[in-house]
């Protein structure tokens, strides 16, 4: 987290974050991110291996589609 503080819901559990932590998401898990301020930009730097990921044939990509979109904590 370059900027700000919020949470995350990953595979349904939250997990708080502020400027200067550093997490990472499994590439297979449901994942979503919340600024907490409705004043001040969050800002993530998101870092991935999708060129590899595609050149194997194994990208897959999928929305969560109950409770519009978000996971139930």
């Amino acid at each position: 987290c370059a900027k700000g503080k919020g949470f995350s819901i990953i595979n349904g559990q939250r997990f708080d974050w502020k400027e200067r932590d550093i997490f990472c998401v499994p590439s297979w898990a449901w994942h979503e991110h919340h600024n907490l301020s409705e004043t001040e930009d969050a800002c993530l730097f998101q870092f991935n291996d999708l060129p590899v990921i595609e050149s194997l044939g194994l990208f897959q990509s999928r929305e969560l589609e109950e409770n519009n979109g978000h996971q139930m904590t």
